[in-house]
Order: structure tokens, then C-alpha cells, then sequence
């Protein structure tokens, strides 16, 4: 029995049009894109955190930023969390208790980042981009308020601080850049 052209016609369009299906945004490709966004994307980093987060490799563009979003509350907990454990280096003795309020500031901070960043997954998962990118715009004051903390109580850095300080920041920029991709 002969195959209808009008079959192999509807077949020929059906496999044209999964090919030219765009692909499947990539970690690299999206944090590639983010930084042609907004220059202060660093993509190297931004590939490595997204490389490290289970799921991250099979997200799309909006699964990217949701899980900037969630990459930036394990941040700041963990920086929450290694202040109160005492992990951070301690202030030297002149800052006396200066150096341990500041401690106590920056972990409130960091709580609060944490928080900024979970409310802009929350957004994200509301389909609210403008109101996910002011949660993930909150991160850096939050951040800085520690830093400040710390410069008051004796121009003092513990370098964990310094590091969770440019991650947390690095992860904000990254979430604004990848959202405006999504909207």
C-alpha cells in the first residue's frame, strides 16, 4: 500500500520543526549571555556555581535564575552560619567589643541576605520579575552593611568575609542579568 504524499508531507514539517526547535540554553551559554547583559557578570564564576548545583545543567534560563536565587541563600546561610559557629576568623584583640559587635552585625546581615535571596526565588516562582530583581538588588547594601560593620570595629576583614561578601554580590548581579534574559 503506497504512502500518501499528504502523510509524508505532515511527517517532512513534524521533524522540521523539532529541528529548528532552539536549543536547550546551557550553563555556559546563559552565563555567557548574562555577562553580555551586564559587564560585571563574571562567567567563570558563574559557570562554577551553577556547575556545583544539582539540577542546575538541566534548567533553562528561568531555571537558571531560580536557582541563583537558591544559590545565594545557601551563601548567606553558610555565612550566617560560620559566624555564629565561630569559623570566621576572630577580631584581633584591640577591637575588643567593637570586633565582636561587628560580628554579630554581619551575622544579622548575612540572615538577611539569605532571606533577600529567598524572597527572589519566591518572585521568580510568581512569574514577578521586576520584584525578583529588587529582592536579589537588596543583596549588595546587606552585604556592605557587615563590611561597614567591620570597618567601624577596626578597618578589620576576617577573608571568609571578604569571600561570602564578593560571592553573595557576584550571585546578586548574576540573578538581575539572567532574569532580564528571562523577561
Amino acid at each position: 500500500m503506497p504512502i500518501p504524499p499528504s502523510f509524508l508531507m505532515a511527517v517532512a514539517v513534524a521533524v522540521l520543526a523539532i529541528v529548528s526547535l532552539p536549543a536547550e540554553a546551557t550553563i555556559e551559554s546563559t552565563c555567557a549571555a548574562a555577562a553580555a547583559r551586564d559587564g560585571r557578570v563574571d562567567v567563570a564564576f558563574c559557570a562554577r556555581q551553577f556547575a556545583a548545583y544539582h539540577g542546575a545543567a538541566e534548567a533553562g534560563t528561568w531555571g537558571l535564575a531560580r536557582t541563583a536565587a537558591l544559590i545565594g541563600v545557601n551563601l548567606g546561610d553558610d555565612a550566617a552560619y560560620d559566624i555564629g559557629e565561630g569559623k570566621v576568623v576572630r577580631p584581633p584583640p584591640a577591637a575588643g567589643e567593637r570586633g565582636e559587635a561587628a560580628l554579630h552585625e554581619c551575622a544579622r546581615a548575612y540572615d538577611a541576605v539569605g532571606m533577600a535571596f529567598a524572597e527572589a526565588a519566591d518572585e521568580l516562582g510568581a512569574r514577578r520579575y521586576a520584584e525578583a530583581e529588587g529582592r536579589f538588588a537588596r543583596v549588595a547594601a546587606l552585604a556592605q552593611r557587615c563590611d561597614g560593620a567591620l570597618a567601624v570595629a577596626g578597618d578589620w576583614m576576617p577573608p571568609e568575609l571578604a569571600r561570602y561578601s564578593a560571592e553573595c554580590q557576584q550571585m546578586a548581579v548574576i540573578g538581575i542579568a539572567i532574569t532580564d534574559l528571562v523577561k
